[in-house]
């Protein structure tokens, strides 16, 4: 065998497979730069935060754009982060969390338009409910939060409807006020205003520019537009009859609404009254006769001495039923404890006298 032959054999057993892998390698780069060069997201997916939560500019804008004609498009995106870290009324948040159960009432405003107020409604999926309950929520909670959405599912699952309602919080150190053991101070010599210098400087504090018993006016009066609102849709709806309920301080609320004495019922949910509204408790109640009344009260806890009181009070009112039923409950309420409270709120509503108190 010649030199030449030799030479050429390994040209092709050595030179070829060598070449053969640079191209490979150099093929396999150009694909892989081709890949990131059209998807560009694959890279910065990695870097983007998880769970980036909105600024409290973003909710704000996002409720003053929430309207009963807003998109319900963003209900597709996956809000159960945004929702858990939402305070207040929060209605896009509510809106996209419940869009199904959202239903906007038109209540009286304050000069005497009328606004829109976002509400959910729970209905049974079985059968027609002909008895409708109007759940007020507890303070700073709107209508969709844990406690009363899981109590109003409770309810259209034993054959009842439900409306939940929020309930803003008062504004400022309105709530303070309204705090305040009566009776109020009386005027003196100083400011003639009714009110000492410490009070003077407090209801400054709660609405410059205004009389801090205007400033509660408006605010009661807003609740109360909110609950007729709901009222007024149900009976619209055709539902027969309309029981009105009121978790923690929505209680106090609801007690003083005019469609009281119409109603089929009214429910204390773990109530929790402001001073003004306990020593008023004889004169609304007693306003009607007919009224069928349920106090779930704690069976613990510091409102218990409360508790005894205001059934003393029930015991001097002339209405048709009064029941307390006493509940090994922690205040606030907690989601777990709703569909438990839902069960006894059916049994009293379709029962009624013939329920035992516990």
């Amino acid at each position: 065998m010649t030199m030449w032959m030799v030479h050429n054999r390994l040209l092709k057993t050595r030179v070829w497979p060598i070449g053969f892998s640079l191209r490979l390698v150099l093929t396999m780069s150009l694909i892989s730069g081709l890949m990131t060069s059209l998807n560009p997201t694959l890279a910065y997916a990695q870097e983007a935060p998880v769970g980036a939560v909105q600024a409290s500019g973003d909710v704000a804008a996002a409720d003053e754009a929430a309207s009963p004609e807003a998109s319900l498009s963003a209900g597709r995106e996956d809000i159960s982060q945004r929702v858990s870290i939402l305070t207040g009324q929060s209605a896009m948040a509510v809106l996209q969390q419940w869009p199904q159960a959202a239903v906007w009432l038109n209540a009286d405003a304050a000069d005497g338009a009328s606004r829109a107020v976002l509400a959910l409604l729970f209905t049974p999926s079985t059968t027609t409910a002909t008895t409708a309950v109007v759940v007020l929520a507890d303070e700073a909670s709107n209508a969709g939060e844990a406690t009363v959405t899981t109590l109003a599912r409770g309810l259209a699952n034993r054959g009842l409807a439900a409306l939940t309602l929020g309930l803003p919080a008062p504004p400022g150190l309105l709530g303070q006020w309204m705090e305040r053991e009566l009776p109020l101070p009386r005027a003196t010599p100083a400011n003639g205003s009714g009110l000492d210098a410490a009070d003077d400087s407090m209801l400054i504090d709660v609405m410059p520019g205004a009389d801090v018993s205007d400033a509660e006016a408006q605010y009661r009066l807003g609740v109360t537009a909110d609950v007729q609102a709901a009222v007024r849709y149900l009976k619209r709806e055709g539902y027969q009859k309309i029981v009105i309920a009121g978790l923690g301080r929505g209680a106090s609320f609801i007690t003083a609404v005019p469609e009281l004495a119409e109603s089929d019922g009214l429910i204390w949910l773990m109530p929790r009254f402001y001073p003004r509204d306990r020593q008023e408790l004889k004169q609304h109640i007693g306003a009607a006769s007919h009224l069928r009344v349920l106090d779930i009260q704690p069976a613990r806890g510091d409102n218990l001495r409360i508790a005894r009181e205001r059934t003393a009070t029930m015991s001097q009112v002339e209405v048709a039923l009064y029941q307390r039923q006493r509940v090994a409950v922690n205040e606030p309420v907690q989601a777990r404890h709703g569909d438990a409270l839902a069960s006894r709120m059916a049994a009293w509503i379709g029962l009624g006298s013939d329920t035992a108190a516990e």
